[in-house]
């Protein structure tokens, strides 16, 4: 079962890769981090009914061994169509956990708080995506990862353009996490399925059988 960003490193993780993150693996020291979050008080809305964040996953039926996570994904600017772009992860002493934005950051406990990144927000590095033609944009997705770290989108955010969210992006080494305004998205949705290839055949073969029924008739 996956566990919190930070124990999600392990500390021998953490003892073989500090020398790296204290060179290359660290953000720059001007270098723009996202700080985002999501809070108890998010909500879901699924067929026209919309329930806390909490209760949703609870009514989810969720396999065995698997764990709920919250991720940022990055579409426009040059991003292609289908292409999965996610921000990385910032750990504060440690530096930017490159692909890590991918897997999360799993809902947990957190000093009296329940949620994704709560109190003071996950800080992921943003300045790749600051510039763009279309503007690059945002979207906090929900997801369930199994035991095996597959990741399967339960909701998303409405999607929010880098400019934006200026209020919410700051410089890495000269802030202090406790007073900073921090991205919480509060309304979810789960995403309609597109119809598979197989179902928009049968659409087509009836759409044809009813083409020749007003023909005979």
């Amino acid at each position: 079962m996956r566990v919190g960003i930070l124990m999600r490193v392990g500390i021998l993780r953490i003892a073989a890769c500090v020398a790296v993150a204290l060179t290359a693996g660290v953000a720059s020291a001007d270098e723009d981090i996202l700080y985002w979050m999501v809070g108890s008080d998010a909500t879901v809305e699924k067929d026209g009914v919309t329930t806390s964040v909490s209760s949703f996953f609870e009514n989810y039926g969720a396999p065995e061994g698997s764990a709920f996570a919250a991720r940022v994904r990055v579409t426009g600017g040059d991003i292609q169509d289908g292409q999965d772009v996610f921000l990385d992860l910032y750990i504060p002493g440690y530096g930017r956990d490159e692909g890590g934005g991918a897997y999360g950051v799993e809902f947990s406990d957190a000093g009296g708080y329940w949620g994704a990144g709560v109190p003071t927000g996950n800080q992921s590095p943003s300045g790749d995506y600051s510039a763009g033609t279309p503007e690059y944009c945002f979207t906090v997705e929900l997801g369930n990862i199994d035991s095996s770290d597959n990741w399967t989108t339960v909701a998303t955010s409405a999607s929010a353009t880098y400019s934006s969210l200026g209020n919410y992006i700051h410089q890495t080494f000269d802030i202090n996490p406790g007073q900073l305004a921090v991205w919480a998205p509060t309304a979810f949705s789960v995403p309609v399925p597109e119809p598979s290839s197989g179902l928009l055949t049968l659409i087509g073969f009836a759409f044809l059988a009813l083409r020749r029924k007003r023909k005979e008739a």
